[in-house]
């Protein structure tokens, strides 16, 4: 049974550089010999489009395509979208989804849009295998974040307790506590009353399992067992483990068991602070970095980053400390992807070279000019206009986001070419919160003395008169782009 799904879609370009990040997990279950497989769904909100919705509140909502195949033919499809609450501000939000399905093996597809940003998408792919147990056997593993008991009906709810699966099967460092849930089928078919149920931890470190601790517990034989255990990690240092659920006879020999994988993240329980005590990822890609490309990649990850963030890289950059910005360069890209933080940064590096090669200058990288930031921390606009010919002023782009997180679109940035040569396109002005905002933008950009009869900041001008006194002004095209601004 398969109990985690792999991205084979991430679309960096069409939106920000952190792109719509999505937990899937599918979990097999029985009751009787029907079978149903659950879908947990856990969206990051930073990563999502927001819209408006009532009282200064907003909402965000995605599209799920479903798709169930065998043999290449479709056998079962779905098309629904997901909301979150109305909330005041960007949060995570979840869903759960069930299928009943026949026995037999499925490859399923599963594309998930966000309707509030065109273009930023995230597609999966998994097998699943429904085989309606006849033997004693342990359905698949669900790691929980919340379990509360609950006397409403909704898809949260089951057996009387709300769940929420734990998202990215990634325990954080402010996280003590873990819930494990699982079914096990048909243990009334051994000799004995009981049974023993043993949970084992295996530690993973370069490919070796280690086991690290476990235990057994006696449980009643029936046809079914739901069990439920709040387990402590507290304790637990950080890397990457298998949680094994084995039914053991009474002679110790394992009948049935089934497993699922998570990383753990706690530093204070770490012996060091290099990399080779976390998580055995340290040869992915992090170590086959020469020291340059790590600068390169680094360098292009500040724009991307929050303040505190940015100022720890930038300090670690003044004392050239190498094994600190490997660190801080791991953990980043752990967070984004916990089991394989190679994958996004192989992503996020893409970009990175491909905004070097367009915006490269003679004054610097690609990303470290005003456009190449503001791509780097926002990604590809949503529109783009370039003006190289129009009397009076200089070369100019506008660049315009439908939406941006904490802003309230549409967002532009105006970035002019005073040199009038090569690609140093600098920012003029922009409506972006925290960008550069400049009340004198008009008289910046358009330069001829011959416009000094032109009063660009007359308020008495009447609203009914806008649009004619625009228009009599030779530069009229980019003040229409911008006169909003």
């Amino acid at each position: 049974m398969k109990t985690y799904l792999l991205p084979v879609l991430f679309l960096f370009f069409a939106g920000p550089i952190l792109a719509l990040k999505v937990s899937v997990y599918p979990a097999v279950f029985y009751e009787g010999q029907e079978g149903y497989v659950e879908f947990h769904y856990f969206f990051s909100g930073a990563t999502i489009g927001w819209k408006s919705a009532q009282d200064s509140m907003m909402q965000s909502s995605a599209q799920v395509v479903i798709t169930f195949k065998q043999d290449g033919k479709i056998v079962k499809y779905d098309k629904y979208n997901i909301s979150s609450p109305i909330v005041p501000n960007q949060s995570d939000f979840r869903d759960v989804h069930r299928y009943g399905l026949k026995p037999g093996k499925y490859n399923v597809d599963i594309i998930i849009a966000d309707l509030s940003r065109k273009g930023n998408n995230v597609g999966f792919q998994t097998p699943i295998q429904i085989q309606p147990p006849t033997q004693i056997a342990v359905s698949d593993v669900l790691l929980l974040s919340n379990l509360q008991a609950s006397t409403t009906q909704t898809n949260f709810d089951k057996y009387g307790y709300q769940m929420e699966a734990l998202p990215f099967n990634y325990i954080d460092k402010n996280t003590s506590k873990i819930v494990v849930y699982t079914e096990i089928y048909h243990t009334d078919l051994l000799p004995t009353k009981d049974y023993s149920l043993r949970l084992q931890f295996e530690s993973i470190s370069n490919g070796q399992k280690t086991p690290y601790q476990g235990f057994t517990k006696k449980r009643a034989a029936t046809s079914k067992d739901v069990y439920i255990k709040t387990l402590d990690v507290k304790f637990m240092p950080s890397g990457d483990y298998n949680l094994l659920v084995e039914v053991r006879d009474d002679t110790g020999q394992i009948i049935a068991q089934n497993k699922v994988s998570f990383h753990r993240d706690n530093p204070r329980m770490s012996h060091q602070t290099t990399i080779a005590d976390l998580n055995g990822e340290k040869g992915n890609f992090i170590e086959k970095l020469s020291l340059k490309d790590l600068d390169y990649y680094l360098t292009a990850l500040l724009p991307t980053l929050a303040a505190d963030d940015n100022r720890l890289l930038r300090a670690y950059f003044k004392q050239h400390n190498t094994e600190a910005k490997k660190d801080f360069l791991y953990r980043h890209f752990s967070k984004i992807d916990p089991i394989s933080p190679a994958v996004p940064f192989e992503e996020f590096a893409s970009v990175a070279r491909e905004v070097d090669r367009a915006y490269y200058s003679a004054f610097g990288r690609g990303f470290e000019t005003d456009r190449g930031r503001i791509y780097m921390k926002y990604g590809a606009p949503n529109d783009h206009i370039r003006v190289e010919d129009e009397q009076f002023a200089y070369p100019y782009e506008i660049w315009i986001y439908e939406d941006l997180p904490n802003n309230n679109g549409p967002i532009k940035f105006l970035f002019y070419n005073r040199d009038r040569a090569g690609e140093n396109f600098t920012l003029l002005h922009s409506n972006a919160r925290g960008e550069r905002q400049n009340k004198r933008w008009k008289q910046e950009l358009f330069h001829n003395d011959s416009l000094r009869s032109f009063d660009f900041n007359n308020d008495r001008v009447k609203d009914s008169e806008v649009d004619d006194a625009l228009n009599s002004h030779p530069n009229s095209q980019a003040i229409r782009y911008f006169q909003d601004l």
